[in-house]
């Protein structure tokens, strides 16, 4: 063997033994993952199923590339389709409470919103320097052909990998980062990464983590900094869309800030920006903030087009870049739970805190 080689091989021992050291936990919050057909042949939540067949899976048991676990299951299972930021505030809690004792975490949840808990963990678990990984099925682990099996193994593999210092989803051998994705489809292929690379993909036989793309090890202990406590709306703007309903909630200050879904805002003249510019003007009046995605779930908008949105009436609508909707939402509700105040949660809005959206360059000229 040749010295190359042979260091090569020395690392990978290495690795593999420093993953059979350590712990993972696991926590089973809900969804098809862990369900069984009843006498009706619906599917419902079954306790203490899907920890059991974990604790026999031969795969789980037996490979070095997974850390030996420990199961947990919420006494009530949850529905994802029905989880709101008490229930990402939980889980989060509940990461905390067990961080010193684990140096991995595996969430097994429902697919409906699961980017929304990967966004929400990814913000609330600062200084995070340990793998989250989320992961879930389309069809349950009781099911003889289901994708549940393989999400939970590699899943598992990859919560075992100290190199991930970030909340991840893993679905349909692929890990994606958790506040870059979104639910695209009902079928196996259901996440997508939209505007930045998979961190990870199965290629031939193995999986491939590419490391250049994760997170740096942060500097300084995990910690809960926010509960989510910010009022947020998300509205799509298009020409019919009943803007004076809104106008009413926003002068009646219900609202911290809304995210503002737009395909562009045409001519500065026309319907889609008076609307716009009504929604500015009203917000600004009463200290609202107003953050702007695209509705298409791929790319960004021109730079004109993003400057046109800047021109328009008191300047209170922030476009913020290739973020995801739902990452949006989740980050504005983050920012005002800090207890951080209008001004600068719209400062903060564009900028890049844990990977969530590409920084937006300078134009030419302007200053920073």
């Amino acid at each position: 063997m040749s010295l190359e080689k042979e260091k090569g091989s020395s690392i990978l021992t290495n690795e593999l033994l420093a993953r059979s050291q350590r712990r993972i936990m696991v926590f089973y919050v809900g969804g098809t993952i862990g369900m069984k057909k009843n006498e009706e042949g619906s599917l419902e939540p079954c306790a203490q199923y899907l920890t059991r067949e974990m604790e026999q899976m031969h795969e789980l048991q037996s490979s070095v590339e997974i850390a030996p676990f420990d199961v947990i299951e919420y006494e009530k299972l949850l529905d994802s389709s029905d989880m709101d930021h008490t229930d990402h505030l939980r889980i989060a809690r509940d990461i905390a409470k067990h961080y010193d004792a684990y140096d991995g975490f595996l969430i097994a949840h429902g697919t409906d919103t699961m980017h929304y808990t990967a966004s929400a963990l990814s913000f609330l678990l600062n200084n995070l320097a340990k793998p989250v990984v989320v992961t879930g099925a389309m069809v349950p682990l009781a099911e003889p052909f289901n994708d549940a099996r393989r999400n939970l193994i590699i899943g598992m593999m990859i919560a075992s990998n100290p190199k991930i210092c970030e909340v991840c989803v893993f679905f349909n051998d692929s890990l994606f980062r958790g506040n870059r994705c979104d639910k695209v489809s009902h079928s196996y292929a259901a996440f997508k990464t939209i505007n930045y690379p998979a961190l990870g993909v199965i290629e031939a036989s193995r999986f491939v983590l590419r490391e250049r793309l994760l997170l740096s090890q942060p500097t300084g202990g995990m910690s809960i900094l926010s509960d989510l406590s910010g009022r947020v709306m998300h509205f799509d703007l298009h020409p019919e869309a009943d803007v004076d309903t809104l106008l009413v909630l926003l002068s009646k200050k219900v609202l911290d800030g809304i995210v503002l879904s737009v395909n562009g805002v045409g001519h500065l003249k026309g319907v889609v920006a008076a609307k716009a510019r009504a929604i500015s003007r009203t917000a600004a009046a009463h200290n609202v903030v107003v953050s702007v995605v695209i509705r298409e779930l791929r790319g960004c908008l021109a730079r004109k087009e993003a400057e046109r949105i800047r021109h328009l009436e008191y300047g209170a609508l922030a476009y913020v870049g290739d973020m995801c909707a739902s990452t949006a939402q989740v980050k504005m509700a983050y920012l005002f739970g800090k207890g951080l105040s209008p001004t600068e949660v719209a400062r903060q809005m564009p900028l890049n805190l844990r990977g969530e959206v590409t920084p937006i360059p300078a134009a030419p000229g302007s200053k920073m």
